[in-house]
């Protein structure tokens, strides 16, 4: 299995995006961000784990996902994706790469390849050559350059 650990919040959204978008509707996650999320997994296969902090809202089971979850849900699923799971919650001051590296501990014997797709670039040790960087302040958060790398790392 390969595997795509998703961070929303400056991946598929950005400053650009939050200047124009209407903030009296959910609209949170910028829809143009999702085509490339639907590129890297038509190239290699891969499953979405939420690592975002959104994925308190998330379920695997639909019925148990709230308002924020369901819009998720929807979304993603009107651009051919769908969530396969999501990262443990391991406290308030847990690194996200103690999250992954969680997840990854729980299943990673089928894990073949795996890809971290984020905005948040440090505390990363050696995680971080499986890292593809967004840039929500001075870009639109996911980009093409992401989506190459993203393609070579799972499929290299």
């Amino acid at each position: 299995m390969k595997v795509v650990f998703l961070d929303i919040d400056g991946v598929l959204n950005s400053r650009k995006y939050d200047r124009t978008r209407d903030w009296k509707k959910q609209d949170d996650i910028d829809e143009t961000r999702l085509p490339l999320v639907a590129q890297i997994i038509a190239a290699t296969g891969a499953e979405i784990v939420l690592s975002s902090t959104w994925r308190q809202h998330w379920d695997k089971d639909a019925s148990k996902c709230d308002e924020d979850g369901a819009y998720i849900n929807g979304l993603f699923a009107a651009h051919g994706l769908r969530i396969y799971d999501k990262t443990p919650y391991l406290g308030l001051f847990a690194a996200r790469r103690e999250e992954v590296q969680g997840w990854l501990d729980e299943c990673g014997a089928e894990v073949e390849r795996y890809v971290i797709i984020d905005d948040y670039r440090f505390d990363w040790g050696d995680m971080a050559e499986r890292l593809v960087v967004t840039n929500p302040i001075f870009g639109d958060g996911l980009e093409s350059e992401h989506v190459e790398k993203a393609v070579a790392l799972l499929n290299d």
